[in-house]
């Protein structure tokens, strides 16, 4: 429900609404389980941070996603970790430490998967 409620206010334009209503979403669902749906709530959660404006609470949660992923293979996630390498790019560019580590991250999980 909370995920869906997400949607609504990320359509609506309230994006604080929304990366609230993610991060719900990513810890109402039992510990130890759907890895890549909490991974994937936690993805579009740190992109309505970014759209915020707030990169280092995007960076903290797509940190916290990327936990999530350990073990899980999905073009999905592939796509979420491709996609937030692209978004980084021009934190990266201006030195940020949070995106360049991220990155780097990022790039290992590529490479694992």
């Amino acid at each position: 429900m909370y995920s869906r409620t997400a949607k609504v206010h990320e359509t609506l334009g309230d994006h604080r609404a929304a990366a609230e209503q993610y991060a719900l979403a990513a810890t109402a669902r039992p510990a130890g389980t759907y890895a890549r749906i909490v991974a994937l709530d936690l993805v579009a959660g740190a992109e309505m941070h970014l759209k915020r404006g707030s990169i280092e609470q995007a960076c903290a949660t797509w940190h916290r996603a990327i936990d999530h992923m350990d073990g899980v293979r999905s073009v999905r996630t592939r796509k979420a970790v491709s996609r937030m390498r692209s978004d980084l790019a021009r934190f990266r560019a201006r030195g940020l430490r949070c995106a360049a580590e991220l990155d780097e991250r990022g790039r290992d999980f590529l490479a694992s998967a």
